[in-house]
This record gives structure tokens, C-alpha cells and sequence, in this order.
């Protein structure tokens, strides 16, 4: 059994999506997702399929592009979505035999914290009103926070508390330093992290003191999945 902290939460994403898509009709599956322009609700999961063939197969050559995206997506085209389910299953269920990733942590852990964003913008789309459990929410922030702080550290910003008022509190910065605030919720801190809040959405978080030189230097992935406001 592996030790893996992110591999049962990655499977758990793999059966919430596969439910959910299972469930949904044709017309649903074509909606485009609002955070993913270009990509249906369906290519969205054909992305996430590939994605976990791609890392089975070492196929990690320009991880993370567009053009290595895209083409996880051409390659379920014309395919049921049973199929690009399936096929889904498949190949997360080797990823427990997969050893170190070759650009660190596991692959476990690179495609959890896609499959989780992903999972919350589908959601809005097959199933409204819903998200990601709590708990999958909690761990897709440790990345997204381990990002933010080395970001800020490089932009020498004074510290700050980060707090999430439904989870925890993080501090940015040096822990023994007098240090501003900013205050929200670990699902908006989440959504935010990974690009699917706008600069003004994260202006409205309750902040301390002027949030202009924590968010000029941009959030770890850039707003620009959140030109128009998400609320999803």
C-alpha cells in the first residue's frame, strides 16, 4: 500500500467526477466551463484523463503547457465519456505503483492538485451549488499557500497573516515579525490560489492594511482564468 498522502484523495477525485459526469446528460457534458475557457465540461475530464496516462506513461515532456494540455484533451475527441471515465480509472489506479516523480514530490501529488481545481469548476457546471469536501479543499491549499509564500518572499513583502476563518491561519513572512492581515474563507483562499478569483474579489477580502503589495506581484498562478468574477 502506498504511503502517498495524495493518492486516496486523488482516487476519491477520480469517483466524485465519474459519478457526477455519469449522471449528467450529453448537453450538460458540452457546457463550457466558465474557468477553463475553450474547454467543455467534458474536456475538461478528457483533460484529466490524459493527464493521468501521460504521468503512467513519463510522458512529462512540457508539463503543464497549453500544447501538452491540449493534447490530452484531442485525444479523447469523438469518445463517450464512459470511456474517457474509464480510461481515468485506469490509469490513476497504477499510480500507486509509479515511483518519485522526476520533478518532485509524486505524481499523486501533481495530479491531485489538478484534479481538485478542476473538480470544483466542473462542479459548477454539472452539479451547482456543490464543491470539492473540505477536506480536499485543505490539502489542495498546502501547495497553493507553499506557492504564495515563496512568491511574496521573492517580492520581499512585509509579512502578513493569512486567515482562513473556517480552517487555520498560515503566516507569509517572518514568523517572529509584527505582521498585517487578510481574512477570508479557506474555499475563497483556495479558488484564489489557483486563479479562479479576479484581482478585485481578492480587494474585498478584509485586509489590514493596503492589499496592493501583497497582490501586485500576482498570485502564484495568474488571474487569468478570473477576468470576469467566478463565484463557483
Amino acid at each position: 500500500m502506498s504511503d502517498d498522502q495524495h493518492l486516496d484523495p486523488y482516487l476519491d477525485v477520480v469517483n466524485r467526477l465519474g459519478t457526477i459526469a455519469r449522471a449528467t446528460t450529453q448537453d450538460q457534458l458540452d457546457t463550457a466551463v466558465p474557468a477553463c475557457p475553450g474547454w467543455t465540461a467534458r474536456q475538461t475530464i478528457a483533460h484529466l484523463s490524459g493527464l493521468a496516462e501521460d504521468w503512467v506513461a513519463g510522458n512529462l515532456d512540457d508539463y503543464g503547457s497549453d500544447t501538452w494540455a491540449g493534447a490530452q484533451v484531442s485525444r479523447f475527441d469523438g469518445s463517450p465519456i464512459d470511456d474517457v471515465l474509464d480510461a481515468w480509472q485506469r490509469a490513476a489506479e497504477r499510480f500507486a505503483s509509479l515511483g518519485p516523480s522526476p520533478i518532485g514530490g509524486t505524481a499523486a501529488m501533481w495530479a491531485f492538485g489538478d484534479a481538485v481545481v478542476h473538480e470544483a469548476d466542473i462542479r459548477a457546471v454539472l452539479a451547482p451549488g456543490t464543491r470539492p469536501p473540505d477536506d480536499a479543499v485543505a490539502l489542495g491549499l498546502k501547495a497553493g499557500v507553499a506557492r504564495w509564500r515563496h512568491h511574496l518572499a521573492s517580492a520581499g513583502v512585509a509579512p502578513i497573516d493569512l486567515v482562513a476563518s473556517d480552517l487555520r491561519t498560515w503566516r507569509i513572512g517572518d514568523p517572529d515579525a509584527t505582521a498585517e492581515q487578510v481574512e477570508t474563507t479557506a474555499y475563497e483562499v483556495f479558488r484564489a490560489l489557483y486563479g479562479r478569483r479576479s484581482r478585485r474579489q481578492t480587494e474585498r477580502w478584509q485586509w489590514s492594511c493596503d492589499p496592493a503589495p501583497y497582490l501586485d506581484p500576482g498570485l502564484p498562478f495568474p488571474f487569468r482564468w478570473a477576468d470576469t468574477d467566478l463565484d463557483d
